[in-house]
């Protein structure tokens, strides 16, 4: 019975030991965003955007700066981001980050090796964005004061999430996804980019908070287009959202359509699924791109009513006719200014035709530039909102 009861003695003991790495919240900062330049006296500048939790409750909020915001250079990330001591008292903390802005300059010049840091680092957290800080210094991303959260990496994710789940035009890449497209054969990566756009000294100051109209503000700019592991161009939003389409990730959005010359009708898409169906064909491959979606009117200039016969229907052949043939524009512009598959249709050959793929993979994007690609939307309005017929018919009489 002595025995048991030491042996018992012990797993209490064993239970009541603390961590052995633990830290006191006294001693930390949480870094929610981190940015990467090309240094000037060494090979990056890496800054980063470390938290001033205080000041980001409306509670104990005493009218300080947000966050603290400091760079160091040196030809090594992982030994950049143990030195910034020099400069703060707290321990920086990773495991929260929620944004990383790379410099147009760093992805053109394809400066990403040190993205095996950031993927091989147990404290980081694999969820962050990746963006692509355009026309400018990626660190002055962080620098700028919003009204939401304060800090411009709390601002930037949701942000960029919101666009992504309300409209498109995100990618929504996270470091993995990063990774294994640079890899893949048959897929080149993308990235959303960012600029800033007014007065980068005044969108530093609390006052860019106050204002109604902020002097500095970051804005989601367009689609960054990668081949051999480094940025090559940009496309629009509205080709970004058209590359989302096509790879199944585009959740929602309103759609503007036509009537008459300025007449403009909105379709509000709700639900949408993409297949791609990939086949060698007279020595190019073809891919046959099938769209089903639905929605619903959510605003008209027509004067129509929409419960007349025909008048759904024409909706819908105007959608699947105009939509269609943008989303083959967007195809082919890439195909003809870039020459980089983006949209995977190289991994699609090889998943569904591999013998023809692995003829051509050393070379798929000169193949892909000469691919043919047929889409073919088919949408259906379902509602017309909580109206049928439109106060602008009895305007017109």
């Amino acid at each position: 019975m002595r025995k048991i009861g030491v042996v018992i003695s012990i797993l209490f003991l064993l239970l009541l030991t603390g961590c052995w790495d633990r830290k006191e919240l006294s001693d930390i900062k949480i870094v929610s965003g981190m940015a990467i330049d090309k240094g000037k006296d060494a090979k990056f500048k890496v800054t980063v955007e470390a938290l001033n939790a205080v000041e980001l409750s409306t509670q104990t909020a005493s009218g300080n700066a947000p966050t603290v915001v400091e760079s160091i250079e040196g030809n090594s990330v992982s030994e950049i981001t143990h030195q910034f001591n020099e400069y703060l008292a707290q321990l920086l903390v990773f495991s929260h980050m929620k944004v990383l802005v790379i410099s147009e300059e760093i992805a053109t010049k394809g400066m990403l090796d040190f993205i095996d840091y950031l993927e091989r680092n147990r404290e980081m957290r694999d969820d962050f964005n990746i963006i692509i800080a355009r026309e400018g210094k990626a660190a002055d991303i962080l620098k700028v004061t919003t009204h939401f959260k304060k800090a411009s990496s709390l601002k930037l994710s949701p942000q960029l999430n919101q666009l992504l789940q309300d409209w498109g035009g995100d990618p929504g890449v996270r470091i993995n996804d990063f990774i294994d497209e640079l890899a893949l054969e048959g897929k080149e990566p993308v990235l959303a980019t960012v600029k800033l756009k007014g007065d980068v000294k005044k969108g530093k100051s609390m006052e860019n908070i106050m204002s109604v109209t902020p002097d500095a503000l970051v804005v989601v700019d367009s689609l960054g287009i990668f081949k051999d592991e480094k940025l090559v161009g940009f496309l629009p939003l509205e080709d970004a959202r058209n590359y989302l389409w096509i790879q199944n990730k585009l959740k929602q959005t309103s759609l503007s359509l036509t009537c008459k010359k300025d007449d403009y009708s909105s379709i509000r898409l709700t639900d949408s699924q993409t297949d791609i169906k990939a086949k060698w064909k007279d020595d190019k491959p073809y891919f046959d791109i099938k769209i089903k979606a639905e929605g619903y009117l959510e605003g008209t200039q027509c004067y129509k009513d929409i419960d007349e016969i025909g008048s759904i229907e024409s909706y819908e052949k105007g959608i699947n006719k105009t939509f269609s043939k943008a989303i083959e524009d967007t195809v082919k512009k890439v195909q003809k200014e870039y020459g980089t598959d983006i949209f995977g249709f190289g991994e699609m050959l090889r998943r569904q035709d591999y013998d023809a793929f692995m003829k051509v993979k050393d070379e798929w994007n000169q193949t892909f530039t000469e691919a043919e690609v047929n889409v073919n939307l088919d949408f259906i309005v379902r509602r017309s909102g909580i109206r049928s017929k439109s106060f602008l018919t009895d305007l017109e009489k």
